[in-house]
């Protein structure tokens, strides 16, 4: 049983400590209005990404958990403690990566600036005269694709 829960709270915690945004939709989605721009990115620069802290506490939070699952007295304190470490090292790595910055022209004349990670399994990098369609939830973007697909 204990196995049982090691094995989930770590599961857990790699997937709340990713930072990674879903490929779809959630059910959270169902009904919510989102508004889509064209536009041609007028400018990029790459950019590194750090972790906002989220990653690193909500990973000491898991790895404290999961470390106090680990032996009893003094030692569970210190699988406790080496779990949060490692939980805080393991969160801080998985928040982190490269991103692009762009910049795009709207086709109504606003120009617009925001940031996307890039997926190092299947990276794809705007260019400037690219033609994008972004989508804007709640003032934020959440998707930029591009209109056509190049070689």
């Amino acid at each position: 049983m204990k196995k049982i829960l090691i094995a989930v709270m770590v599961a857990v915690m790699m997937v709340l400590s990713s930072g990674c945004a879903p490929k779809g939709y959630t059910s959270a989605d169902v009904g919510a209005v989102m508004i889509t721009y064209e536009g041609e990115v007028i400018s990029t620069r790459t950019v590194n990404i750090q972790d906002s802290g989220e990653g690193t506490i909500l990973g000491a939070i898991m790895g404290a958990v999961v470390g106090h699952q680990i032996g009893g007295g003094s030692g569970r304190d210190v699988a406790t403690a080496a779990g949060a470490i490692i939980g805080g090292m393991v969160g801080n790595n998985l928040n982190r990566g490269v991103g692009q910055e762009l910049v795009i022209k709207l086709e109504n004349g606003q120009k617009i600036s925001t940031l996307i990670k890039i997926d190092p399994k299947n990276p794809f990098w705007f260019k400037p005269g690219d033609r994008v369609r972004v989508y804007v939830k709640r003032d934020r973007v959440v998707k930029i694709e591009p209109l056509f697909l190049r070689d």
